[in-house]
């Protein structure tokens, strides 16, 4: 088939197919657009409820931690005391069970202790009652308190005997610094 239309119809024609398809671009551009539009609409509608709620919760969370943190931290605050009192006393304790251990080491055979005043003071000299079978075996106890590791000297106060076959005697020993716990 033949054209024969003059060319300014031609143009027109030409330019109405190019209108309708910018028409068309555009329309379909409105839509994305739009679309688009009711999209982030929602998200951000959503990510608002989304906030409020997490700022709900976190304040409902604070709140029960404000709560825990009136009834609980004096009660941990009070253990914690107690425990530091304990771990105090238990370093400064005299642990006089290892003092008579290692002085009961050292007693020679035929030797009694009778008493002991143990104060817990390394400057105090101690005072150690005994009774030995015999004067050697006294001697022998002054003698073997010297060699224990805690003892830094024994002297003998008194050696006394009633029927001849046991001898009382005193002792006063000096610990060596903080040996005496």
């Amino acid at each position: 088939m033949i054209n024969l239309l003059p060319p300014e119809i031609k143009d027109q024609i030409r330019f109405a197919k190019l209108n309708r398809l910018a028409i068309g671009y555009v329309r379909v551009s409105v839509a994305v657009v739009a679309v688009l539009g009711v999209i982030f609409g929602v998200s951000i509608y959503y990510l608002g409820v989304q906030t409020k709620n997490v700022a709900a919760d976190v304040a409902e969370k604070q709140a029960v931690i404000a709560a825990l943190n009136k009834t609980f931290t004096p009660k941990a605050r009070d253990a914690s005391d107690r425990l530091s009192a304990i771990k105090y006393v238990l370093a400064t304790q005299t642990r006089f069970s290892a003092v008579i251990a290692d002085i009961a080491k050292v007693v020679p055979q035929g030797v009694s202790i009778n008493s002991m005043t143990l104060t817990g003071n390394d400057a105090a000299p101690v005072r150690i009652a005994v009774t030995a079978s015999s004067y050697s075996g006294a001697l022998a106890f002054r003698n073997a308190l010297i060699t224990s590791p805690r003892i830094s000297g024994a002297d003998l106060e008194t050696i006394s005997s009633s029927n001849g076959s046991s001898f009382e005697t005193s002792v006063v020993v000096a610990f060596k610094p903080g040996m005496a716990k």
